[in-house]
């Protein structure tokens, strides 16, 4: 992985592309989440994380990049919504400097898969593949719903 450090400014940068109709849905996706922890309360958890990660993923993956993505898994279901998936875009995006091959995957994706797969197979943390599995799935169904209630707009407007 590459000697930079997630820092929580990345996130916010990365977060302020959104629209701010998607800003205000994921506020209030993050304020139901009782169970989080912030970057203040673990920062050597936070810190640590990427110093185990492969640069990419061969699917299916290894069993050990499997325990070290259950171990990831856990951590970014700990944190808030954005939190963990600002960190696994970062992760994607920095895995994917380089050319695959067509059975690897970047780290976001690989993590993703595990966490379904846990959740499928229940083994290992499932709590927290849910979570991790189920903020992916939340983040893409909303950017769809978005997008079409957008297209419908037009279309409405075209015929007006």
């Amino acid at each position: 992985m590459s000697a930079q450090k997630l820092t929580s400014s990345d996130i916010s940068r990365f977060w302020d592309g959104f629209s701010p109709q998607i800003q205000e849905v994921l506020s209030g996706a993050e304020e139901r989440e009782s169970w989080v922890y912030s970057r203040s309360e673990l920062p050597e958890l936070f810190d640590s994380i990427e110093e185990a990660l492969p640069e990419v993923v061969s699917i299916p993956p290894s069993q050990q990049q499997t325990e070290i993505f259950q171990d990831l898994i856990s951590l970014l279901a700990s944190v808030p919504f954005r939190e963990c998936i600002g960190a696994l875009a970062f992760l994607e995006r920095d895995s994917l400097k380089g050319e695959l091959n067509s059975d690897q995957v970047g780290i976001g994706t690989a993590c993703f898969i595990v966490a379904n797969r846990m959740c499928l197979s229940r083994q290992g943390d499932v709590g927290a593949a849910k979570v991790v599995r189920d903020r992916v799935r939340y983040l893409v169904k909303i950017g769809y719903q978005l997008s079409t209630f957008a297209r419908s707009a037009e279309e409405v407007s075209s015929y007006a």
